[in-house]
């Protein structure tokens, strides 16, 4: 049920769909290329508008699935783009030459000529405006991905804004936090004046893997031993009361390496 579930990226999907349609409905009536030219244009209004409709709903029948695929291909984007792309138009070439060849048209051309002489050359001129509408979906995933959160001590000098992804680990020492995070791409620390305890209730989504440690999950990289975590550029040690926390998250390279709780 979740898969078909309307997400919030959704609209700008839709958006994308919208504009497909118009722009091959408006490219085929107007400019009229190839041999459409010949038709009325009282025929192309007819007849013309439902190649933009199928690639509509082309685009539309996708979402389900480029929404559960995003998370499994998160990590190759282009090859992402290139299937997404590539499935759209096996389904729009599928359903252009079946009502290219139906009773309302009665297209004389073979499935390779239409192909070949028709369809690509109007899906490459259609293609840029699919690449750029899935551009501005991509930047608006990785805005919604980049939401800052704020880190504070007892000091009012203690303020820490960090991108909630860059956040790796905090860690405690009597009165005190060490709060790991990247910046540029490289391990950086930060000191604050509170507990582990004060910080967990301002981010209740970190993973507690230590009486002196949170951990942001979306760094767990393997287990090293028994005892300790590797993150993104660092490791954690890791309590027995916690250790079947970690092991029951989702997380494939956890898994791959085996649980060790046996250990």
């Amino acid at each position: 049920m979740s898969l078909f579930k309307l997400k919030p990226l959704d609209k700008y999907h839709i958006l994308i769909a919208v504009a497909i349609g118009v722009w091959l409905t408006a490219l085929l009536i107007l400019i009229a290329p190839f041999d459409i030219a010949e038709l009325p244009f009282k025929a192309r209004l007819e007849i013309l508008p439902v190649y933009g409709l199928i690639s509509f709903v082309g685009y539309l029948v996708l979402i389900p699935f480029q929404n559960w695929a995003y998370e499994k291909m998160s990590g190759q984007p282009v090859y992402f783009e290139v299937l997404i792309i590539v499935l759209f138009n096996l389904l729009v070439l599928i359903g252009s030459y079946a009502y290219y060849k139906s009773g309302i048209v009665n297209g004389d051309y073979t499935f390779v000529g239409f192909t070949l002489g028709i369809y690509y050359p109007v899906f490459f001129i259609l293609l840029p405006v699919i690449v750029f509408g899935r551009w501005f979906i991509r930047k608006k995933i990785i805005h919604q991905n980049s939401e800052k959160i704020v880190l504070t001590g007892d000091n009012k000098l203690d303020i820490l804004q960090i991108k909630e992804e860059d956040l790796i680990s905090i860690s405690s020492a009597d009165n005190y936090v060490t709060v790991a995070y990247l910046r540029n791409d490289v391990v950086a620390k930060k000191l604050l004046r509170t507990t582990l305890k004060n910080i967990n209730s301002q981010l209740p989504q970190l993973l507690k893997v230590h009486r002196s440690h949170l951990i942001n999950p979306i760094h767990l990289k393997e287990w090293k031993n028994p005892n300790t975590l590797v993150l993104t550029q660092m490791e954690v040690p890791v309590s027995k009361n916690y250790k079947k926390d970690i092991v029951a998250l989702d997380l494939s390279s956890l898994k791959k390496h085996g649980s060790p709780q046996s250990q």
